[in-house]
């Protein structure tokens, strides 16, 4: 395994043979002073592949860093070339087009605007305008990729991202169904599960998710995002519908809608998923919950019945966007299970998550809100005071969420200028919930 020394010590050792050899075979890629030389789609001949794939052959690694090294900064000009952005999001598995065959996906790298310097990333380190995830470590999970047009919600005029959490309500909204049976579907022992049956007083949360929407955009929220279970399908089609039809209203860019539960025949095929809205109206994706909530009872636990094909939706969606990186969706248990949640963050280096929650606890979320500020990551989190009709436990409604604000403006001697905590229904001593929104900003200044 190379040390960061080890590689680095071959990119600055000018008069090493790798220069030679690497000069020598693909001279369009370095200046006659050994620094980048940008590449056109004219340069990319057979003769310039040929000789690619002869290093790649030669299995040299030493060559092969230095080589991506160079690759990596002049290939970044031929990129731009061929994206065009004819719709508003580009989506893709990957940039290269032998993904399957080596388990490797290669994406171009878009800044993050309180992203800091990371320390010992070894070949990752070396990459600064493009990426790759390597798929042999992420357990069979897919990921789908989505680029968004860098003109299209002005993040790189603004000097702050303004980030909005709604709870929505503290009254009782989702109806559980008893525990049942069924066999487990990889070792057949009989298991106990619950589901949704549904979302209870539908239309008055709808009026209130549409009443929330507006008053965080017009307060210049540029991402809401509201908690788990809370959603429906209809109420996403008439939410979409309504703020189409309000031409005057100020939408946040983007909109974590309430997650939908979604309850098919003989449960074959329950879900639970979140879907990220732009401009309140177009679906960017649908990120469906991967691992199973369960609660415990003398009997022995009882499992979220969703999942029931546990390959049909191990996706995970990434929204990429210049200035503001790489953001995600990881509903609720998806980001206390260990497992799952390093598998994420470890492998696709996400730069902001949004953690909508339906959740009577709230002590495992606040000690894993700063967990990946290692990697530059800020995160939000939105719970509900509903989940508080299926506990006594007050304490664990102090707090109702949570969204940091790393960035390099940071105030180190203020706890306060990393995150902003908000109370929930034991603290806040509100009467009601009506436009229950909290708010939090980030300064986009690049370092």
């Amino acid at each position: 395994m190379l040390s960061d020394k080890d590689i680095f010590s071959l990119v600055y050792d000018k008069q090493s043979q790798y220069y030679s050899i690497l000069t020598g075979m693909v001279p369009q890629l370095i200046q006659d002073n050994q620094k980048v030389s940008h590449l056109y789609l004219e340069d990319l001949n057979d003769e310039f592949f040929s000789n690619i794939e002869e290093m790649i052959e030669s299995d040299n690694d030493f060559l092969l860093i230095l080589l991506l090294y160079y690759m990596d900064r002049g290939i970044e000009d031929c990129y731009k070339q061929q994206i065009g952005f004819e719709d508003d999001v580009e989506v893709m598995d990957a940039l290269n087009a032998n993904r399957e065959e080596t388990q490797i996906s290669v994406l171009k790298k878009v800044k993050c605007k309180w992203a800091h310097r990371e320390y010992g990333r070894r070949i990752k380190g070396i990459m600064d305008n493009f990426y790759y995830i390597d798929h042999m470590e992420m357990d069979h999970m897919n990921v789908r990729h989505y680029i968004l047009d860098p003109g299209l919600l002005f993040f790189d005029r603004k000097s702050e991202l303004k980030l909005a959490i709604s709870p929505v309500t503290q009254k009782e909204t989702v109806e559980f169904s008893n525990p049942y049976e069924r066999p487990n579907e990889k070792t057949g022992a009989m298991q106990k599960l619950f589901r949704v049956e549904s979302v209870i007083d539908e239309n008055w949360i709808q009026e209130q998710i549409i009443e929330n929407i507006c008053i965080a955009g017009k307060n210049g929220a540029d991402i809401l995002v509201f908690p788990e279970m809370l959603g429906t399908q209809n109420m996403l089609l008439e939410v979409r519908k309504r703020l189409r039809q309000n031409e005057t209203a100020d939408i946040p860019g983007l909109i974590v809608f309430p997650s939908i539960w979604e309850k098919t025949e003989n449960d074959m095929a329950n879900a639970n998923k979140s879907c990220l809205l732009l401009n309140g109206d177009e679906v960017l994706f649908e990120q469906h919950k991967r691992c199973d909530y369960k609660y415990d009872t003398p009997e022995g636990p009882v499992y979220e019945d969703i999942n029931r094909d546990r390959k049909k939706n191990n996706v995970v969606h990434m929204l990429h966007v210049e200035g503001l990186g790489r953001i995600c969706i990881i509903i609720c248990y998806d980001y206390l299970d260990t497992y799952n949640r390093e598998l994420i963050m470890k492998n696709l280096c996400p730069t902001l998550v949004c953690n909508p929650s339906f959740s009577t606890g709230s002590f495992n979320f606040e000690i894993l809100g700063e967990s990946y500020f290692k990697q530059g990551c800020n995160w939000i989190w939105c719970n509900t005071c509903s989940a508080a009709n299926l506990t006594e436990k007050e304490k664990n409604f102090e707090i109702i969420g949570m969204i940091t604000t790393l960035s390099k403006d940071c105030d180190q001697l203020r706890a306060d200028s990393f995150k902003q905590i908000f109370e929930g229904k034991t603290k806040c001593q509100k009467s009601e919930c009506k436009n229950c929104i909290y708010y939090a900003e980030i300064p986009l200044v690049m370092q």
